[in-house]
């Protein structure tokens, strides 16, 4: 008799164990799906990576109808504890294509690191990061906070190369029993699993029915992101204020805030194209307290559903709430550079997807505003369990992370026994609680409006933590050297 039992993963995905393949390997086979994701993709990796200690057969579900149904994201930076994670889930062959998400940094003209300045372009804040030569390097450093600035989308495509996937599947509930649980699908199919892991973002079902108390907390700001593509008198222009950092942050003084993050690497140019300007991929965000919208909703009706018109609003929202000056007026030439419908030149706008430009507001789930998780055959990862406040950078690497702490959890697995679910959720909840309390304090903090004394304390404040910041910096490498 075959006996067979599974573990389901949402976006959502399946584990099976045939205790057949026991008797006639000695290998216990599992099969798993997972979430679409950075956070899933790198658990799919990370389970096939492992197969001479447990054997895992997988198969993914996605509830999106094809890789580029669905926008993939800004760049994000990818810091040395994901590079670590991140490592330790692929294997070399997917590692090797790593260059085509995150190119090498290129020495003596990009800073991987942030700067903050006030809304003339004055340094308040710049973190010294250590350098690295790639991600190898990266991942070694163990003490401070390194990142590499990544191109998310592609990130997502490497991850995803020769990975099956059933598109189209979307999970919409479950129902645990004591052998497993049943997982329906949109379609009004089933898939019956031994551990459904929800890695499917922050609106996910799975996680609605496992902790319905859990809630989304909304902050009350709103936040307007785009991707674009700058020519280089442009880039020249920012250089010249931020000094070749890749990532780029002003305050301003009425809660509002700019956010750029790019990679100093032009654009490959088709071969009619060599006489053009060079142009690079950039991540643009303009933040604000949402009380803002009140008070210019008397002036103007803002569209979501026309990107033209949210993103006028926020060249308005720029030129009402910004002095007149040479970093302003870059903002409002970089924002002109915003598609407003999608675009089809590759130059100027080379991703796969677009986003539709809209206001969006900037929400978290603190995974311990519950007094306690019930751990069971459902389990959460990624954005689906700690979602947070991109001001960071944290919640891509806490997916990876995610992933490569279950990893090593599910190697524990035997039938029946979910031990290693604790275990792994304990760690999980840790760490990410932690982070999204932190991401959202920084967030309120830099989204206060104030007043020209306020102003001055917080610039000086953070001017005394970028001194303080260096200062230890400089002793860790003295004493650490590494």
């Amino acid at each position: 008799m075959n006996v067979t039992s599974d573990l389901a993963c949402g976006d959502c995905g399946v584990l099976k164990v045939s205790q057949n393949s026991v008797r006639e390997t000695g290998i216990t086979e599992y099969r798993i799906n997972i979430g679409n994701g950075l956070g899933g993709l790198s658990l799919y990796h990370a389970l096939i990576k492992n197969k001479d200690k447990k054997e895992f057969n997988v198969k993914i579900f996605e509830r999106e109808s094809s890789p580029t149904d669905r926008w993939q994201g800004y760049h994000i930076g990818l810091s040395n504890y994901g590079a670590k994670s991140l490592l330790n889930c692929i294997p070399s062959s997917i590692a090797a294509n790593l260059p085509k998400a995150m190119p090498n940094p290129v020495p003596d003209v990009e800073t991987h690191g942030i700067i903050i300045t006030d809304q003339v372009g004055n340094v308040l804040l710049a973190p010294p990061t250590k350098p690295f030569k790639d991600v190898y390097e990266l991942a070694k450093i163990s003490r401070g906070l390194s990142s590499m600035i990544t191109y998310r989308d592609r990130l997502r495509d490497v991850l995803l190369e020769g990975v099956p996937v059933q598109w189209n599947k979307k999970c919409i509930e479950y129902v645990e029993t004591k052998e497993g649980v049943w997982v329906s699908f949109e379609d009004g199919t089933q898939e019956f699993c031994n551990i459904l892991v929800g890695a499917d973002g922050i609106n996910s079902p799975i996680r609605k029915q496992k902790l319905p108390e859990l809630q989304i907390v909304n902050y009350g700001i709103i936040h307007v992101g785009a991707d674009i593509s700058i020519p280089k008198h442009l880039m020249d222009k920012a250089n010249k204020i931020h000094g070749n950092v890749l990532a780029c942050k002003t305050l301003g003084t009425k809660g509002d805030s700019t956010f750029m993050m790019t990679r100093l690497i032009p654009i490959k140019q088709e071969q009619n194209d060599e006489k053009n300007e060079p142009h690079y991929r950039a991540t643009l965000v303009y933040s604000y307290p949402s009380e803002l919208d009140n008070v210019e909703s008397e002036k103007v009706k803002v569209d979501d559903n026309d990107p033209s018109s949210v993103i006028e609003h926020v060249k308005r929202l720029i030129r009402t709430l910004r002095p007149d000056c040479e970093l302003t007026n870059l903002l409002l030439e970089l924002w002109d550079l915003a598609p407003k419908t999608i675009p089809n030149d590759p130059i100027k706008f080379p991703f796969k997807t677009y986003n539709p430009i809209q206001r969006r507001m900037m929400r978290d789930i603190d995974p311990m505003s519950i007094k306690s998780w019930s751990s069971s055959r459902v389990v959460l990862l990624g954005d689906a369990a700690h979602a947070m406040s991109p001001i960071l950078g944290l919640g891509a690497n806490n997916a990876i992370q995610d992933a490569d702490k279950l990893s090593q959890a599910l190697l524990k697995y035997t039938d029946n026994n979910i031990s290693f679910i604790e275990e792994y959720e304990k760690e999980m909840l840790k760490r990410t609680s932690a982070d999204v309390l932190k991401s959202r304090n920084v967030t309120f903090k830099i989204s206060t409006p104030l007043g020209p004394f306020g102003v001055i304390i917080r610039d000086n404040i953070l001017k005394v933590i970028n001194v303080m910041i260096n200062f230890y910096s400089f002793a860790d490498n003295l004493i650490f050297k590494n």
